[in-house]
């Protein structure tokens, strides 16, 4: 399932999924009682009766507006009355409650009462990606990454390492070449993300293989591909199809198990007769974790899969935001750009030249005109169009105004709006790589309140990309970091130039598209 095909094959189903849908929305859409009653006080965008049709047209249609219906809610609704409201959505097969940011402080609710588990996994399809629920059920991976890339020293160990692949990642991918090539841009920043990533999940010299570096590139690609397939189908059809439409990341998903799994047999033996390594990765930190959860845990078909799991999320997400901001860096109009790049080369030139490289932890923190171009893609170039979904799972969710929110109904935050909200940023819709450093510029350290510089891994009520509050991402200031090495390693080592048409972003249902046909020419400094 290649992502050149997403945006065609909902459209396709449809017909043959309408009459089907209707008879189930019939029997399920107000079932309960309580329910019903949450969407007769709350107001639904673009739905123009509550009749069963005007319903079931609005969540068949979400797969190609909930962009726009997003967008209207959160203008009408949210910031009009500071009030949720009801987003259709074939995601769920009906509809979420989409929460204004005033009521983010839910967040950091207990999982008893509010979850966002279910979710996460209904966002991936994982039952349908991955066939040991295990994996996804005890996630024990994500626990070593609570535990150690929240760790300053930890991530300032690794600047080093990946400094070096980013080198070599570049000089084997990009080339060395002082005349211009054309490339596929979201192929050629996924590749050094993918390089970076492997590096430090499953060290040297497997990171490397080139077969498992296409194969895990392909396997991440497709895997979401599918996902955003399965997403845009009722959920009764899901279980038909699924296993279907997940076949091509599966077969991915095998060859690269084919590597990982002797190799993971060696790094057990290896920790077994020493019970300690030399290798600074994540491998080395996930197999005494597994060892304490039990003998079955220590399966190396097992551990491989854990790893391919954070590889694919690693891979997807970083590759998502490198490849935006190289080309929203890139594709800024002619005067901005100039603006931006001499900046930015003077900055990444000065702290190189001050720290020799930028492979330790405190060079890279030193680059915050990087560091503010990297937090602007992300917030103009969302990767989805809400974000932190929660369940209610227990008792009633009090929102204030009289409405209370019952077992089973997902609540979730707008994420685009907020991004692109005049209130919080001036012209929105202008990418303006400094937007973040610029009122810093000539400041020192000791001239600036603790927290007052909002960094790429600040997470605040007007930039959620990184979650908030209890949901915040454990491993962004990991991903911050490498990030930062590889944009600015293009800014001191290549000319780029965005070619073709202007990339214009498109939604199906909640994600945004990748630029998949972006392309870009490139070239070495001389």
């Amino acid at each position: 399932m290649s992502w050149r095909q997403v945006d065609q094959l909902p459209l396709l189903a449809l017909a043959i999924i309408g009459i089907i849908f209707i008879r189930r929305l019939l029997s399920t859409l107000f079932q309960d009682r309580d329910q019903a009653q949450v969407w007769a006080k709350l107001e639904t965008v673009n739905v123009p009766s509550s009749g069963i049709f005007s319903w079931t047209r609005a969540v068949v249609g979400s797969i190609l507006s909930i962009a726009q219906n997003t967008h209207d809610g959160y203008e009408k609704i949210c910031k009009v009355k500071d009030r949720p409201f009801v987003l259709p959505t074939m995601w769920t097969g009906g509809a979420v409650v989409v929460l204004p940011p005033s009521l983010l402080h839910l967040l950091n609710r207990p999982d008893s009462e509010l979850s966002g588990f279910r979710a996460l996994v209904e966002t991936i399809q994982l039952p349908y990606m991955i066939s040991d629920r295990d994996i996804y059920e005890n996630v024990i991976h994500f626990d070593v990454i609570r535990k150690t890339l929240t760790k300053k020293d930890v991530i300032g160990s690794l600047a080093a390492t990946t400094a070096e692949e980013v080198d070599v990642a570049f000089r084997e991918s990009w080339g060395t070449a002082e005349q211009w090539t054309t490339v596929n841009g979201w192929d050629a920043c996924g590749r050094i993300i993918t390089r970076a990533a492997l590096r430090i999940l499953i060290g040297l010299p497997l990171c490397r293989d080139e077969m498992l570096l296409e194969q895990s590139r392909l396997y991440a690609n497709s895997l979401f591909a599918g996902t955003a397939i399965i997403n845009c189908l009722p959920p009764f059809v899901r279980p038909l199809v699924g296993s279907l439409l997940a076949v091509p990341a599966k077969y991915y998903q095998a060859r690269c198990q084919r590597l990982l799994v002797p190799f993971v047999e060696k790094r057990i033996r290896m920790w077994k007769e020493s019970k300690e390594g030399d290798n600074n990765d994540f491998l080395q930190w996930l197999i005494p974790k597994c060892a304490q959860a039990g003998p079955e845990q220590l399966e190396p078909k097992k551990i491989a899969m854990r790893l391919l799991a954070l590889n694919t999320m690693f891979i997807f997400a970083m590759g998502y935001v490198f490849a935006h901001s190289v080309l929203d860096l890139y594709g800024s109009p002619l005067e901005s750009k100039n603006e931006f790049l001499t900046g930015l080369e003077a900055e990444c030139k000065r702290v190189s030249t001050k720290h020799h490289g930028l492979s330790t932890k405190e060079a890279v923190d030193s680059l915050y005109r990087v560091d503010s171009a990297i937090r602007e893609s992300m917030r103009i170039s969302d990767v989805g169009v809400t974000s932190l979904p929660l369940d209610v799972v227990s008792g009633q969710v009090d929102l204030g105004n009289g409405i209370h929110i019952p077992p089973g109904v997902r609540m979730v935050f707008p994420t685009q709006p907020i991004h692109l909200d005049p209130d919080y940023h001036e012209y929105p819709l202008r990418f303006d790589a400094f937007r973040f450093s610029r009122k810093f510029e000539g400041l020192l350290e000791s001239d600036q309140q603790p927290g007052e510089r909002e960094l790429l891994t600040s997470t605040t009520k007007s930039f959620l990309a990184f979650g908030y509050g209890r949901h915040g991402c454990p491993g962004r200031w990991f991903v911050a970091q490498t990030i930062k090495q590889a944009l600015a390693y293009v800014i001191l080592n290549y000319d780029v130039e965005i070619t073709g048409k202007p990339i214009k972003r498109k939604a199906l249902l909640n994600m945004m598209l990748p630029p998949t046909d972006a392309q870009i020419r490139i070239r070495r400094k001389s």
